[in-house]
């Protein structure tokens, strides 16, 4: 029933932050607050879990996909840390732009949480991929708020994706099964051409290398990376940790149960079809890195981050072997983690000195040094210590993709992204330029300062007004634009209900208006999220190398 519930708050909580936050004005504050309280309550019902078979009716289900959910450690862990980020990341969109910046993030965010969660949880792999390919449509609700024809054009691009890459994988999950038969119906799988054998092993093959391409969409492994920067530019940049780092988690996990369920068993001669995956395994590590190495845009650049360090996941089924399974699954947790972190960081440096070019943010960390300290500890999160799950995982996808002496190449490959956390640190600590100059310190307040509220306005003769956003701090000087006043009838005093409404307004007005030590605190926590989770917090490893909940599927058995 833990999970229903889940269901049942995520799916509500879209729908009602979705409609207030479209409306405007109070129906949007209200609906903000009701999509925070469905986020904490997914967040906790998703801890809250209990591994084991769990039904949505309490009975077996029949059906079309004779559908089934599974509560797995897993699952408890993804969603949880899913919806922990998410906490912060909604924080942080409120505080760089107000909740015009929530309208599409925090309900794609709960829709993408809930049907990732059934993805996750589900016996059935069709019902699997179609699940995880209904969490990408975020992204096309949050494409959707941009303006101009870019907006149409990216909406139609991620929605291609997401539905064609689904049809493929469901097509995909029809194939395996036959060519599987066909492929040991010779008993010899390099029997002559015509036989079974020799038209199943090439079917199993295509099969395997397809999926690969779906995932590698998902991600914007190369050659799909064009998708990746293009959506860079177009959607605010506190979005992306969502569209780049999380929506292709529960398709890529799915894809992952079907190779290491229906083709690692077979055992087939698949050495030409390893070869190539780990070719654009190799290609995606190496030329994402040297893009975002040479990109001065940083949007560009941490993105091209992400390209780059997805493709291990190529490796975790190229490798063909059920040794593979945990560590492909552990690190789509890390890289997840870690990403989100990374892009969050490059979202408020953004916003911090007002410009996206890397050169001209030349001296940051004399203005931001806890932003200093989140990105050290992104690229440790990112590496990884030996003893760490980041760092197991690294070495064995490498040594099981490809075998020595090319599972060194492969682990070298995998780090060459540090050069570009290397690089935003070095042009950190050089001479300030003037955007550095202008930008608001970070800085603590000391024990003893406290918020300078000012007093309401006077009432006017017929008219009394309450300043709905008076609110400086001490040493500033220039307000935030102000909402009108809040009229309330001659003769009568506030109510509660305004008294406190009033209250909150100030409260939030005060918190955006200093927001630079808030914003450096939120990257810093998931920054130490990021970490906790590559050491393997939360039992990763041993979640990670559970059976995938698979019970039954389109020709499983």
């Amino acid at each position: 029933m833990r999970l229903l519930a889940l269901l049942l708050i995520g799916g509500i909580g879209a729908a009602l932050s979705a409609w207030g936050l479209h409306r405007g004005g109070r129906p949007a504050r209200a609906g903000a607050l009701l999509g925070v309280v469905a986020l904490l309550g997914v967040t906790g019902a998703a801890f809250a879990l209990r591994p084991g078979r769990i039904d949505v009716s309490g009975e077996p289900v029949t059906g079309l996909f004779d559908a089934h959910l599974v509560a797995t450690d897993y699952l408890r862990l993804i969603v949880g840390l899913w919806g922990l980020e998410s906490v912060v990341l909604v924080v942080v969109a409120w505080l760089l732009g107000g909740l015009a910046r929530l309208r599409g993030l925090l309900p794609a965010t709960l829709a993408a949480m809930t049907g990732g969660t059934v993805a996750l949880a589900s016996a059935d792999l069709a019902v699997g991929f179609a699940a995880g390919a209904a969490t990408g449509l975020g992204a096309l609700v949050i494409s959707l708020h941009g303006d101009g024809p870019a907006a149409v054009a990216a909406a139609a691009r991620d929605l291609r994706v997401n539905v064609v890459g689904g049809a493929v994988l469901l097509g995909c999950l029809a194939v395996v099964p036959i060519a599987g038969r066909l492929a040991l119906a010779g008993g010899d799988p390099g029997a002559a051409a015509g036989s079974p054998a020799f038209t199943g092993v090439p079917a199993i093959g295509l099969v395997a290398v397809v999926t690969t391409l779906v995932v590698a969409a998902r991600w914007g492994i190369l050659p799909f990376h064009v998708r990746v920067s293009r959506l860079a530019d177009l959607v605010p940049p506190e979005t992306l940790p969502l569209l780049l780092a999380w929506i292709a988690v529960p398709v890529t996990v799915v894809a992952i149960a079907m190779v290491d369920r229906l083709v690692t068993p077979l055992a087939l001669p698949l050495d030409g079809e390893r070869a190539l995956l780990v070719v654009i395994a190799l290609a995606s590590m190496v030329l994402g890195a040297l893009a975002a190495m040479v990109h001065d845009d940083l949007r560009h650049a941490v993105a091209y981050v992400v390209v780059g360090e997805a493709g291990l996941l190529v490796l975790a089924i190229a490798a063909f072997d059920p040794a593979a399974w945990g560590a492909g699954r552990s690190w789509i947790v890390v890289l997840a983690a870690s990403k989100t972190a990374l892009l969050v960081w490059s979202a408020v440096i953004e916003d911090r000195f007002g410009t996206r070019s890397v050169p001209d943010l030349r001296g940051w960390i004399r203005r931001s040094p806890f932003l200093a300290v989140a990105l050290v500890l992104t690229a440790l999160a990112t590496l990884g210590i030996p003893g760490w799950i980041a760092y197991d995982a690294r070495t064995a996808l490498a040594a099981l993709g490809a075998g020595p002496p090319w599972d060194l190449v492969l682990v070298i490959a995998s780090v060459l992204t540090l050069a570009v956390y290397a690089r935003l640190l070095i042009v950190g600590t050089g001479q300030p330029t003037s955007r550095v100059d202008r930008a608001a310190p970070e800085w603590v307040a000391p024990v003893g300062r406290t918020w300078a509220l000012r007093r309401p306005v006077a009432p006017a003769a017929r008219t009394a007004t309450v300043d709905a956003a008076p609110v400086l701090l001490e040493g500033q000087e220039e307000p935030l634009p102000r909402r009108g006043p809040r009229r309330i009838r001659p003769g009568s005093s506030p109510t509660l209900a305004t008294r406190v409404e009033v209250a909150g307004q100030r409260v939030a007005t005060a918190a955006r208006r200093d927001r630079a030590p808030l914003l450096s605190a939120a990257v810093l926590t998931l920054a130490i999220l990021a970490v906790l989770t590559s050491w393997g917090a939360l039992n990763l490893g041993s979640a990670a190398a559970e059976p995938a909940p698979i019970l039954n599927g389109a020709g499983t058995d």
